[in-house]
This record gives structure tokens, C-alpha cells and sequence, in this order.
């Protein structure tokens, strides 16, 4: 896929690696939950308008409902800062699990009336889209058949908490979702990627050519989250925990401060050496543009942004590519 105008440029990116560029290959730009900057998260009008701005890859999130429907949603609950009741009421609380509700009521909801956080999503460039559904991923695959374009790649999460009981076993979660992978012929154009790495061993048993991603934060750095790694160890770097989980990652994502030199988060080896390990990394979630800089700067593999009109921008100035 190459990358031909954003909403801020209409000046053409050649496709090719460009000369002196610090990249020997193309860049991952990733639209975080379709472009949850720009558009409400999750919804098919984000994921429309990411694959109009020519992300590489839309990145989104998924659940499980009652009746065994792979959905798209961040969160494993309807969240009232999200959706609304189909009359426009709010979510009384406690919100319900997708897990004990069926297909035909989760799309009863509207999420794409709010705005969850007006002052992080400010309004422009942000605008709602009223009536918007939680949409199936069969639905966001057909989506991007629409648009003809058979590059653009998938980066979808198994969202499940294994210190929590609220979503269908992971076995069954890792099932269903490779099943529709399957089912729509995108085995070689999706990434599964889970904070929870025990669901990418899982992926790799029922599927060993799906490309996975190790996805890190700063509160997930425990043996439950980590497929029971060893985190304690002295040796339990960044590179380390990749190294021990080599079968089933290919991919490392980390909170974009675990990788930033001189950050009081920072955490692991310097990215030269993850990357000569054989992972690519595609940090999370990025929306400021100096950040973007920066991290352009230190040689990412890819971003994960609510912005993606930005880091296209920025992509585009430095004649970088994108896969």
C-alpha cells in the first residue's frame, strides 16, 4: 500500500524507499481504533475514514458476545462514556458484559453520539457520529474490500483481562477470532495482538502464520499478563521477556514511554537491539506530533495513533514510505 494524499497535504509520497532516508523499508502506520482522534472510536465511520487517509493498517479491538458474535469494542463492558440505549437514554450502570448480551441488542446501541473525553478529543478536528453501531469484524473486513485495497492490514486485539471474569475463556475467545480471520481469507493480512500474551501462544497453535504482536504496559509487567514470564528476574528486559516468548511474538508494542531513552518509564534495551533480534516495534498510542518525532527519530518500526492525518503528514515530510 503507498500513500498518496492526507487532509493536511495534497502533495504526492513516492512508494519507493527514498534516498537518505533513515528507513530501509517501508513504516506501519496504524489507525488507533480506525482514527478515534477524528471519528468515534470503533465505529465503522473511523475505520472509513482511516482507510480514506491510507493508514497500512487499521488497529481495533474485540469482545465476544452471548451468542458468540466477534465484536468490535475496547471495552469488555458497553461503556456509557461511549454508547448511548437506543432511544438515546443514558447506560444505567452496572453497564452489562458483551458476554451476556446478544448480537441483535449490542448493536441496538448508539456509539457514536458522544464523545468520551472532549477535552483530550477536542471538537474540531473530532466529530460525532450519531447511530453509529458496534459493528461485527466481519463488517469492518468488508469494509476494506470496498475500498479495493488489497494491502491495507488488520491489527486486532483479543481484549480480555485474565484477572478478571468477564468475557468468554480465552481458548474459546482465540478460537472464534481466528475462525472469521479464516473465514474472510486475511490470515496473511491480520496481526493479533494482546496484552495478554498467553492469547498469542493460543493464536499460533491454531494458526502459525498469523503475524502476532506482545503488546507491554506499565501495569502488565506480571507473570498473569505475561504468559507466566518470569518478570523478577534480573535478566527480565524487554528484549529478554521477547526472547522468552520468541515461538509465539513477532511483533513488540509497547506504551510509547517504555521505549523513550531518558523516560522515568523507560524499560528494556535500546530499540537497535530489539529490532537485530528479529521483533519489529509498533509503539502505542501516539497522538502528540513531537512524540511522533521523536520516536521517528529513534527508527519505530510503526505507530499506533488516534491521529493518523498527523503521522501521515509527518511520514509524507520525511519521504518515508508506508507498507
Amino acid at each position: 500500500m503507498c500513500f498518496a494524499t492526507t487532509v493536511l497535504s495534497l502533495l504526492p509520497l513516492a512508494c519507493s524507499t527514498v534516498p537518505n532516508s533513515p528507513y530501509s523499508k517501508p513504516f506501519d502506520a496504524q489507525g488507533h481504533r480506525g482514527a478515534r482522534g477524528l471519528l468515534p472510536e470503533n465505529t465503522l465511520p473511523a475505520f472509513e475514514l482511516a482507510l480514506e487517509l491510507g493508514v497500512s493498517t487499521v488497529e481495533l479491538d474485540l469482545g465476544i458476545t452471548r451468542d458468540r458474535e466477534v465484536v468490535v469494542s475496547h471495552d469488555r463492558h458497553i461503556n456509557s462514556d461511549v454508547c448511548l440505549q437506543a432511544d438515546g437514554s443514558p447506560i444505567p450502570e452496572p453497564a452489562p458484559a458483551l458476554r451476556d448480551l446478544d448480537l441483535a441488542t449490542v448493536q441496538s446501541f448508539d456509539c457514536g453520539s458522544l464523545n468520551p473525553d472532549p477535552q483530550r478529543f477536542t471538537e474540531p478536528p473530532r466529530e460525532n457520529a450519531p447511530g453509529a453501531h458496534i459493528p461485527t469484524l466481519a463488517e469492518v473486513f468488508e469494509l476494506a474490500d470496498t475500498f479495493g485495497d488489497p494491502d491495507v492490514r488488520f491489527n486486532i486485539e483479543i481484549k480480555i483481562d485474565p484477572s478478571v471474569d468477564d468475557t468468554v475463556p480465552i481458548e474459546e475467545f482465540v478460537e472464534l477470532t481466528v475462525g472469521v480471520v479464516q473465514e474472510h481469507e486475511m490470515v496473511d493480512r491480520v496481526t493479533v495482538q494482546s496484552f495478554a500474551w498467553r492469547a498469542l501462544e493460543l493464536t499460533k497453535q491454531h494458526a502459525p502464520e498469523i503475524q502476532t504482536a506482545a503488546l507491554l504496559g506499565t501495569d502488565t509487567l506480571t507473570p498473569l499478563w505475561l504468559n507466566g514470564l518470569d518478570v523478577d528476574s534480573p535478566r527480565a528486559t524487554s528484549l529478554g521477556l521477547l526472547q522468552a516468548a520468541s515461538a509465539y511474538v513477532d511483533i513488540f508494542s509497547p506504551y510509547w514511554r517504555l521505549v523513550m531513552p531518558g523516560s522515568p518509564f523507560y524499560h528494556g534495551n535500546p530499540i537497535q537491539d530489539i529490532q537485530a533480534a528479529g521483533f519489529l516495534i509498533i509503539p502505542w498510542t501516539v497522538n502528540r506530533q513531537r512524540h511522533m518525532e521523536k520516536l521517528l527519530d529513534l527508527g519505530v518500526d510503526g505507530m499506533i495513533t488516534d491521529y493518523p492525518d498527523v503521522l501521515l503528514m509527518l511520514l509524507q515530510q520525511r519521504k518515508i514510505p508506508i507498507r
